[in-house]
């Protein structure tokens, strides 16, 4: 009599329609489940593969790990451990990808397990936010944007590996969707004169755009967080903070920038008018203040955004319409690197992390190129002959 055939697959299975049911019991569990196939080695497939994942599971729960994390849980514990430690800016970036992040993979997927998510439903995820904006207007969303919400759902399930939620990363095995980088408006010396004559009347303004042109300082996470304490008028140097009071610069390091002449005549104006103005019968400890209580804020409060207004001036100003705040950063280091400037100073100065990041500025020094099409001077040749 032959030997009976092994088995290739744990468990046992039952034909149920056009399904088989698979049942199983691992660690002293049973554990019941249908596979949606007729084909018997299809389902053998299936029941090896779920198998490990219930192995592993039990082996988590013996070492006192959580034996089941959701994708929403991941979430959740991502925005509690990793986010905090991010730029203001950083942070809602994040907090805007995950808003259509947990709309597809915990709403419309019905929050699955992290262990369960392949590489196919990453990409599914790309493919259903194409046609989605998170404002829930009509209308596809840029490349950018999907590269920015699959950068970050890479970085929440390296969390999970680390966390050892899972093995492996899914994102990592999907492509970034390719776009064009965005060309930065750089602007000339009148483009900047008008910039700031179009901010006169607004002293705020006008000295936030100023300093943002002087320095190459980031805006909303650096110039804006910036106290009296900061400013040295005496040795004309500007000190960008880091860590202060739970507030974080996107290099996480502070630094001094130095003050140009300009900057440091306006610093001084600013500071007879303000630096001891009372609201309330107290003083107010940043540079860049609300001068006046409204119903959104309190007169001596930061100041958190000038974006509006920043965009209302350049409007006046004639500016590129795609002109952003972060240009006038763009517009120092290139002018600095096209003044022939030391390129590692200059990355101290802006907080580049790479000096790398600085020198990628040099494809925008247009005027060092003039020099490949300019005429020889013909008194140099004659000098040469």
């Amino acid at each position: 009599m032959a030997a009976p055939k092994r088995r290739n697959y744990p468990g046992s299975f039952e034909r149920r329609g056009d399904a088989i049911r698979w049942r199983v019991c691992v660690g002293g569990q049973r554990h019941r489940e249908t596979f949606p196939t007729t084909s018997p080695k299809e389902a053998a497939k299936w029941a090896r593969e779920r198998y490990r994942e219930l192995e592993k599971r039990v082996e988590r729960h013996a070492q006192g790990l959580p034996g089941t994390v959701t994708v929403g849980a991941l979430f959740d514990q991502f925005e509690v451990d990793v986010m905090p430690a991010l730029s203001d800016g950083a942070q809602r970036s994040y907090h805007d990808s995950l808003k259509p992040l947990r709309t597809y993979f915990v709403d419309e997927r019905g929050n699955p397990p992290v262990d369960k998510i392949r590489a196919a439903h990453v990409q599914a995820y790309l493919t259903w936010r194409r046609s989605r904006r998170v404002d829930g207007r009509k209308g596809y969303v840029s490349n950018r944007t999907l590269a920015k919400d699959r950068g970050v759902l890479h970085r929440i399930f390296a969390l999970a590996k680390k966390m050892e939620y899972r093995d492996g990363n899914p994102v990592a095995d999907t492509d970034t969707p390719k776009s064009d980088a965005r060309t930065p408006v750089i602007l000339s010396q009148d483009d900047s004169d008008r910039f700031l004559e179009a901010c006169e009347g607004r002293p705020m303004l006008e000295l936030f755009v100023r300093t943002l042109g002087e320095t190459g300082a980031r805006c909303e996470s650096e110039v804006l967080w910036v106290r009296w304490e900061d400013v040295d008028l005496e040795a004309g140097f500007l000190q960008i903070v880091s860590g202060r009071n739970g507030h974080r610069t996107k290099s996480g390091k502070s630094r001094w920038v130095p003050m140009t002449r300009v900057l440091r005549q306006a610093m001084r104006e600013h500071f007879a008018a303000y630096r001891f103005a009372t609201y309330n019968g107290e003083r107010s400890p940043w540079v860049f203040h609300h001068l006046y209580t409204k119903r959104t804020h309190t007169a001596g409060e930061r100041i958190q955004s000038l974006a509006a207004a920043f965009k209302a001036a350049a409007q006046r100003a004639k500016l590129p319409p795609e002109m952003v705040q972060h240009d006038l950063r763009h517009t120092r280091i290139t002018r600095w690197l096209a003044a022939g400037k030391n390129p590692v100073h200059v990355k101290e100065a802006v907080g580049h992390a790479d000096l790398r990041m600085t020198m990628a500025y040099t494809h925008l020094v247009r005027e060092n190129l003039r020099g490949l099409v300019d005429e020889p001077d013909r008194e140099a040749l004659r000098d040469l002959a």
